[in-house]
């Protein structure tokens, strides 16, 4: 699922990094408002905040890269 904030495209099926180095994930939830609600991977306990809330205090969020597969590389390769 991919939402907007503020005019920017934000992946929730993916991990995202904060500009500060804090990792976040969607946890499916949303806020009264319909907000994604996002949970911190390193920090146990804290509870969930919204993704609004996230981008104010802890920076612009960009994407986790994630590995190349197998199945990508064979992709390709088959398409060439």
């Amino acid at each position: 699922m991919t939402t907007d904030l503020d005019g920017t495209p934000v992946d929730l099926d993916r991990a995202q990094e904060a500009l500060d180095g804090s990792r976040w994930l969607w946890t499916f939830d949303h806020t009264d408002a319909g907000e994604p609600l996002m949970l911190r991977l390193d920090a146990h306990g804290q509870p969930a905040l919204p993704l609004s809330v996230v981008y104010r205090d802890h920076g612009p969020l960009t994407p986790v890269p994630q590995p190349t597969t197998a199945a990508m590389y064979r992709q390709v390769l088959e398409a060439a």
